[in-house]
């Protein structure tokens, strides 16, 4: 067993005896259990890295049901995100375990750490890995409580106020700059406890200039000046160059629930049973890809019943469906259980072709990001491709060859209008965001790339009108009334169609 899975395993015994996590709220978050006085600072750490990735609760209800069916990923004939219906459990499941888990771990550690130079760089690691986990809550639901929480640690703050999207925003991009400086390669750090880089303060470096980059682009609609500043920004300070910077957090095929990937393992010890799952790829993403040849789709998907993985055969489920059309759900396509749905298939939490793609946005916008737009959309097509042998090799992978068939046959539209080369940039991007339903919300939101038809089914929210969040955990409104009511006061109705406040 390697190390760092040793370390997992030590680290899920030392957080049943330090924690008091939950998957609900600040009441959980706010508790101080620090009466520690050796605390295991290590293992807390590699925790909070778990955390990031999210558990089984929130990747199942609010990844898998809810954004990425969204976004017509996936579908289900009974899914709340395809039909845009709302279930508390699922739309709450977010909120609640990023709260009560992963920013919970983050402040806890901080809480007992120095602010000395041996603790600098865990420091500075945990900030960025703040900025992870409170951008993807306020992109989901708009405004949160942020600068309060976690203040129950050293504040007595037991009912933080929300904030404005606006202010937490400006902070994460100050926490981003403020942290990847702070980091130093001749300071200590914490070894292979940390499962993202092994402690290469370098890597972390590129790490936080490339999120800086995600969550700078985020602003380009809505304050266009500040996102081409810290996009520049980024670029200046260095963001990922090759694959081997992604983010990629590695799993193992068990036990579950402590080394399982925890997108795909509730998915396949309950609901995928031999080609019977509920869930399938949609038609959206399995035609995109099937009309263009794209190699990728064998990698990606398969019918589980027959192990059929021959791009020919797959079929997508649209999301209007309200059953298995001839009531067979065993002719639909799976994730690819010997690729991407492993149990231990690793998470990939950014990419080097992620941040290509950005790259390439910002050059079609004129920013000055060192490159042409077509040059970063071949290297992100490019980097899209290869990242996936992360995944294994049973099945075999994209070949030069078929890259360059690929990209020949479907050139970067540099005669194209803005909205034609950005239209085309996101939607490979929505491709290789495949399993981060979230991010991939957030980006559709932004841009409205790629084009899709919106279900208006019955039993939705939203009378046919994709939706522009998700909605709060509804226990505010007991353990947080006042300013759950304040926030929703500021940004519009705890609707599914409220716009938060970047999406204009």
């Amino acid at each position: 067993m390697k190390n760092r899975y040793i370390k997992i395993f030590c680290v899920a015994i030392v957080s049943a005896m330090t924690l008091a996590s939950c998957d609900k709220g600040f009441e959980e978050m706010n508790k101080n259990p620090n009466a520690l006085t050796d605390p295991a600072v290590k293992s807390m750490f590699t925790l909070a890295e778990i955390y990031v990735d999210g558990q089984d609760f929130s990747n199942t209800r609010g990844n898998n049901i809810y954004a990425a069916q969204i976004v017509q990923q996936f579908s289900s004939p009974g899914g709340a995100g395809s039909k845009y219906t709302y279930s508390s459990e699922y739309s709450a499941a977010l909120f609640g375990e990023t709260y009560g888990k992963g920013l919970n771990q983050i402040f806890q550690l901080l809480s007992v750490l120095d602010n000395t130079p041996e603790n600098s760089n865990m420091i500075q690691a945990c900030r960025i890995m703040k900025v992870f986990l409170f951008q993807k809550l306020t992109d989901t639901y708009g405004e949160v409580p942020y600068f309060d929480a976690g203040k129950g640690y050293n504040g007595n703050v037991f009912s933080p106020k929300y904030d404005t999207q606006e202010a937490i925003y400006n902070d994460l991009l100050k926490e981003l700059d403020e942290a990847g400086t702070a980091l130093d390669a001749a300071k200590p750090f914490v070894g292979n406890a940390d499962l993202y880089y092994q402690s290469d303060v370098a890597r972390w470096k590129k790490l936080a200039n490339s999120l800086m980059l995600r969550v700078a682009m985020r602003l380009s609609k809505v304050n266009p000046a500040k996102a081409k500043e810290f996009v520049e920004k980024a670029y200046s300070k260095g963001v990922f160059t090759s694959n081997d910077d992604s983010l990629v957090l590695k799993h193992d095929a068990g036990p579950a629930g402590v080394k399982t990937n925890p997108i795909t393992s509730a998915w396949v010890r309950n609901d995928l049973n031999g080609g019977e799952s509920n869930i399938k790829f949609s038609k959206t993403f399995i035609d995109l890809l099937k009309n263009t040849n794209d190699p990728r789709l064998r990698i990606y998907a398969k019918l589980e019943a027959t192990g059929d993985n021959n791009p020919a055969n797959q079929q997508g489920l649209a999301n209007d469906a309200k059953e298995f059309p001839g009531g067979d759900r065993k002719v639909f396509s799976d994730p690819n259980t010997s690729t991407v749905l492993r149990l231990d298939a690793p998470t990939l939490i950014m990419s080097y072709a992620e941040v290509q793609f950005i790259l390439a946005e910002a050059s079609v916008k004129g920013w000055s990001v060192g490159g042409s737009a077509q040059t970063y959309y071949e290297n992100g097509v490019r980097a899209a491709m290869n990242v996936l042998t992360i995944f294994g090799d049973k099945v075999p992978a994209v070949t030069p060859a078929e890259y360059n068939t690929y990209i020949t046959t479907y050139p970067f539209k540099s005669a194209g209008t803005e909205a034609e080369k950005i239209e085309q940039i996101i939607t490979q991007k929505w491709i290789v965001l495949l399993f981060n339903g979230f991010e991939a919300f957030s980006e559709y939101r932004r841009t409205g790339y790629p084009v899709l038809v919106p279900v208006n089914d019955a039993t939705g929210e939203t009378q046919g009108t994709i939706p522009r969040r998700l909605i709060y955990d509804q226990s505010e409104l007991i353990t947080n009334e006042a300013n759950y009511k304040e926030a929703i006061q500021r940004q519009g109705l705890d609707l599914m169609t409220t716009r938060i406040w970047w999406d204009k």
